[in-house]
Parts: C-alpha cells; structure tokens; sequence
C-alpha cells in the first residue's frame, strides 16, 4: 500500500497475441490473451498467477506469440 498499483505493462504489442510468463525454472505462470484494434497496444498484468496467488519476488521470462508475426522472448526482475 502507498507505492501504487503493483502490475507491469507489456507496450507495442501487435492487435492480436498471447504472453506467457514463467519462473526461472521453466514453471508457469500465467496467459494474457491481448486483443486491440490497433497495433503499438499495451496489455498489464497483475502480477498474480493463473491460480490468482501474488508471485514471488526473481526473475521471470515472457514469450509473446503473435500469429502471421512471429515470436518474442524477454525476461524482467521482480524486486522489493
């Protein structure tokens, strides 16, 4: 509480594509379904899992999958 909203923005997404977010170990996480009528969109995620439980402070990877694009693989830190 007081520090804002805890989330984070996934930015100049194409209209339409999937990202899935897992540990460092490979586990899952979660899907975000992103749908826009336009290109250069952003899809937030909550920083909760499939299950709805808060995640744990480390680092996690991301694949976005855009069907007819291509694909993307990143990583990002969570910290204190």
């Amino acid at each position: 509480t007081g520090r804002g909203e805890r989330r984070i923005d996934f930015v100049n997404l194409p209209r339409q594509c999937t990202i899935r977010i897992y540990t460092i170990s490979g586990k899952f996480v979660k899907a975000l379904n992103h749908f826009a009528s336009q290109d250069n969109g952003r899809e937030s995620w909550d920083l909760t899992t499939t299950y709805g439980l808060e995640v744990s402070y480390g680092i996690y990877f991301f694949h976005i999958n855009a069907p007819g694009i291509g694909q993307k693989l990143g990583r990002f830190a969570i910290i204190k």
